[in-house]
């Protein structure tokens, strides 16, 4: 998937990894996932989780966000 984002010249704004304790396993998700969701829901976007419940993709319970939210610097 990142291939065809490079490809298209879009630019990549990275991931954010979280942790799922009932599964004890980590994800990614993409910023631009999260920003879809965020838009859905609330209609604003941004670089924050704090109103922003992220499920475990295998067994539904939320998940915590292991980075803090942000931009990568590089």
């Amino acid at each position: 998937m990142k291939k065809k984002k490079q490809e298209k010249g879009q630019e990549d704004f990275g991931s954010v990894m979280f942790y799922c304790k009932r599964c004890n396993k980590t994800f990614d998700m993409e910023w631009e996932t999260i920003w879809d969701m965020q838009e859905l829901t609330h209609g604003y976007v941004g670089y924050h989780l704090y109103d922003t419940y992220i499920c475990c993709p295998d067994c539904g319970e939320l998940a915590e966000a292991l980075e803090q939210p942000g931009p990568n610097p590089f």
